[in-house]
């Protein structure tokens, strides 16, 4: 009986094995299905932030699951990075206390780790002080690349570098010199595609900083417009989507800026990459856009939207009175910009 027992109990423990296997595997597939992120469609920023909110909830009840019910799963160290960047973005977006959950999670995580693993968790602070710069100041940008290099000197042969540094190359569009320089470098170390296409379109844009901005376009129903037109005025040229809410965000925002600003001296145009011209419609009459909007419902395929280098929504450029590229990115701080220019 008790060699009856014990051939039973050997079976269970040998046939466990396949089975745990399978559960840590569905487990894990559970923890990335929640990278596509939430799916509930909002109509505001709060609506939007609560959505965020309630995601990432989501996502650290599942992979502290994972953690707890898989704690030999070679996948663990990863989950556990997965759960520290998470609790840095929930700490920037909730702050208060906890604001620093993130840091210590990935302080915890530093007292076990082995020198690999280690490199990861330096390169997750790195990515995580870059997440967090918005808006940064000339210091901040300053200090995030003296990071960058001190990673890239430590770990000279890490394939992310490339992607690292046209990221941060991006903080830097009031910069062009050092923007350029940076890109040039990502481009000269990494070896993905889709990478250099990003990274080709940057160096188109910054290329053109400094030139004139050869662009006419008809929006439907309107006369024929061209920047030439607008000889001394400022020019702030959105490129924008009804289906982006960053992208709604920034039109309320340039609304808002161009209030303060004289009317004579400043003018406003769009570039819109929607697809299907009555959601643009939609939004345009929601939003209040009285200001000449152009689309030709090929969104990122689109000509104009390939040669002037466009790969991130909501875009802004400020051209000069001369008709120049004054700034790739007159979202920050728009006010500002366009007075310097304007002088007033």
């Amino acid at each position: 009986m008790r060699l009856l027992v014990l051939i039973f109990s050997v079976l269970v423990f040998v046939c466990a094995f396949p089975s745990r296997a399978a559960d840590a595997d569905a487990d894990w597939q559970r923890v990335l299905a929640l990278d596509a992120g939430p799916k509930a469609r909002t109509t505001s920023s709060a609506e939007a932030q609560g959505a965020v909110m309630e995601h990432l909830a989501k996502q650290e009840r599942v992979i502290r699951e994972f953690i707890a019910g898989h704690a030999d799963d070679a996948r663990v160290f990863e989950a556990k990075l997965r759960l520290a960047r998470l609790l840095s973005m929930r700490g920037t977006i909730a702050g208060g206390k906890h604001a620093g959950d993130g840091a210590r999670f990935l302080e915890e995580m530093e007292k076990t780790a082995t020198a690999e693993q280690r490199t990861e968790i330096e390169f997750t602070r790195l990515a995580e002080s870059m997440r967090r710069l918005q808006k940064p100041t000339a210091p901040q940008r300053t200090a995030l690349l003296a990071d960058a290099r001190r990673f890239q000197s430590a770990h000279p042969d890490d394939k992310r570098l490339g992607a690292l540094l046209s990221e941060i190359a991006l903080l830097f569009e009031t910069e062009p010199k050092t923007m350029r320089t940076l890109l040039l470098e990502a481009q000269a170390l990494t070896h993905d595609e889709d990478l250099k296409a990003r990274i080709a379109d940057d160096l188109r844009r910054v290329e053109m900083l400094g030139q004139p901005v050869a662009l006419g376009f008809k929006p439907s129903g309107n006369r024929r417009v061209d920047i030439a037109e607008f000889h001394g005025k400022a020019v702030l040229l959105v490129f924008f989507a009804a289906w982006s809410e960053p992208s709604m965000d920034a039109v309320v925002e340039l609304q808002r800026s161009i209030a303060a600003l004289p009317k004579d001296r400043v003018q406003l145009l769009g570039v819109s990459l929607d697809t299907k011209p009555e959601k643009l419609g939609d939004f345009a009459r929601t939003r209040k856009i009285t200001w000449p909007v152009w689309c030709d419902g090929k969104g990122w395929e689109s000509p104009m939207i390939r040669a002037l280098g466009i790969n991130a929504l909501p875009t802004v450029w400020l051209i000069d009175g001369e008709g120049r590229l004054r700034s790739l990115n007159a979202l920050e701080d728009t006010v500002a910009q366009v007075r310097e220019l304007v002088g007033k």
